[in-house]
């Protein structure tokens, strides 16, 4: 036999898309591969090491810090606008005589109270002023205390000499007209008529309502001035008389023209403090 026969000649084979290309862009492609398959490497292997199981005490902890979680009611806040009046009675309060701020007693503080800024001269004197006939004219000086009875003419004639010298007379109330009966408040004073049942006996209460005032001239044949009546009274020298009326004495309540003949009374002084 002869030799066999050479095999037929192959199909050129066929070049892939990478083959196709320069060797430097092979290269380039290679690397990258390389480096993707580390950071793919990379990244498994920190999953592996940070993710243990279901524990989380095994999970690595966060570089930033997680709140704070509080199962408490949660805590009261004072907001600037808030007045002083209105914080917590817990807080401690500040020592006497001193304020929140300056540290100072207030005016409030460092005054007296009213009931002791008026010391009794005299308590409860029973007195009675009189009506005289005519022209003449009881009067009733709460200061000293005392009643006097004076004409007409000398009447006057203190009335122009207090004038004249500035001054109130010293009588606080006359009494005068045998048919009218007029129990007048002088000038220069300050009264007020309170109803019996005005129960305070206290001076500031007196002296309060005195300077509100309000009573100058009562005509007693009128009868308007009824027992247990309350006369409150500053008199020219300041202090404060509180006057009650205890009754009367002569005079017809039923008759016009027949005022009481005395008016009895029962008078408290005080005077100012100091």
């Amino acid at each position: 036999m002869g030799p066999f026969p050479p095999p037929p000649p192959r199909p050129p084979r066929r070049r892939g898309w990478f083959a196709r290309q320069s060797e430097g862009v092979r290269i380039t492609i290679i690397g990258a591969v390389i480096a993707g398959v580390f950071s793919l490497g990379g990244a498994v292997l920190t999953a592996a090491l940070t993710d243990r199981g279901d524990d989380p005490s095994d999970a690595k902890p966060s570089a930033r810090p997680s709140p704070t979680v509080t199962t408490g009611p949660p805590a009261p806040t004072t907001t600037a606008s808030e007045p002083p009046s209105q914080v917590s009675s817990d807080s401690p309060a500040s020592p006497p005589g001193e304020s929140g701020e300056s540290g100072e007693s207030s005016a409030d503080e460092s005054a007296p109270p009213a009931d002791r800024a008026y010391e009794v001269f005299y308590d409860k004197q029973t007195m009675s002023l009189g009506l005289p006939p005519g022209s003449d004219l009881g009067t009733i000086d709460f200061d000293a205390p005392g009643t006097h009875r004076y004409t007409e003419d000398e009447w006057k004639a203190l009335a122009e000499k207090a004038d004249g010298d500035g001054a109130p007379v010293e009588a606080d109330l006359t009494y005068r007209h045998y048919f009218n009966g007029f129990l007048t408040l002088q000038n220069g004073r300050n009264a007020a008529q309170l109803q019996p049942t005005d129960p305070s006996e206290k001076a500031e209460d007196c002296a309060r309502a005195a300077r509100v005032g309000g009573f100058t001239e009562v005509k007693m044949h009128e009868w308007d001035l009824p027992a247990k009546t309350v006369l409150c009274v500053v008199t020219d020298k300041g202090n404060i008389a509180r006057v009650v009326v205890t009754g009367f004495i002569g005079g017809n309540s039923d008759e016009i023209g027949e005022p009481p003949t005395q008016i009895g009374l029962r008078v408290t002084l005080w005077k100012p403090r100091g």
